[in-house]
């Protein structure tokens, strides 16, 4: 499906067109609609850097006294379909471990802005580092113990603005693609690589993150981004000197990763340690 929708697409474009268009077509999937605010969440809006307004939802630690202080905060930034609530289910679990969580949608997903023209991936990077600015406009979080959680296009995403904001301490990345255009070609080979563009590459995000550590988790089944992409992350990670461990879940594709017990008391573990809240 991915290699026939690149080829129409390639056929019907004008070639100045064609990078992004084809990028927004394959890659992003957004579902426009409000979803009920759970309860005990804030509904919150942002503004990005170029005059839009995000939506997001902001989930307070659990059984956090006043007295102990702003709490260690991670930021989710979710896959390349639906919406917040769709995505809700892979980091909820992190309030109950002590952690402020924060995610939000990017422009042109659930109720926030829509895009002036075509999606892209510059554009929701920005979204991205709009939200870590929110998060660090708030007197309920500890800026010193901030993390991001990416989950798919979210890991990628989540890579690039950790690389370009030190606040962020630590990153775990769920089921990331190491390149656009190598996962481009996992589905429609020659032709995928020669019609997706270059950029904010994970490979390459992994090599900026200094001194801050990561974990990479990854399903041996995940027919949407291939287990080989988390070697590939490792790989880039050792080349650059980065702390990095790689959780890989048997058996377990795309969609079901976040689901795992196992998989929820390892990241949690992680970021406990790498937040300093053991």
């Amino acid at each position: 499906m991915f290699r026939v929708l690149l080829l129409v697409l390639g056929l019907l474009l004008p070639p100045m067109l064609l990078p992004g268009c084809l990028e927004a077509s394959a890659f992003y999937h957004p579902r426009f609609q409000a979803s009920p605010i759970p309860p005990g969440f804030e509904d919150v809006r942002f503004p990005t850097t170029d005059g839009l307004t995000l939506h997001g939802w902001f989930i307070p630690a659990v059984g956090r006294t006043p007295d102990a202080g702003p709490a260690p905060t991670v930021l989710h930034v979710h896959g390349n379909s639906g919406d917040i609530a769709a995505h809700l289910g892979n980091c909820r679990f992190l309030a109950a471990e002590g952690f402020n969580v924060f995610l939000f949608d990017y422009r042109g997903y659930g109720t926030s802005d829509r895009p002036r023209g075509t999606l892209r991936r510059d554009q929701m990077l920005a979204d991205t580092e709009a939200a870590l600015d929110f998060l660090a406009a708030r007197n309920d979080v500890d800026h010193t113990r901030t993390a991001i959680f990416g989950y798919s296009l979210g890991a990628v995403l989540g890579l690039a603005a950790a690389a370009d904001e030190p606040q962020v301490r630590a990153v775990v990345a769920f089921a990331g693609f190491s390149s656009w255009k190598g996962v481009a070609a996992d589905h429609a080979g020659l032709l995928g690589r020669l019609l997706i563009g270059n950029g904010e590459d994970a490979a390459d995000s992994v090599g900026r993150l200094g001194d801050r550590p990561l974990l990479v988790v990854h399903g041996t089944r995940d027919g949407i981004v291939p287990y080989r992409h988390a070697g590939l992350l490792l790989d880039a990670a050792s080349r650059a000197g980065v702390r990095a461990e790689l959780c890989t879940v048997e058996g377990a594709n795309h969609l079901t990763l976040g689901g795992n017990p196992e998989v929820r008391g390892r990241v949690a573990g992680f970021l406990r340690r790498e937040l300093d809240t053991e």
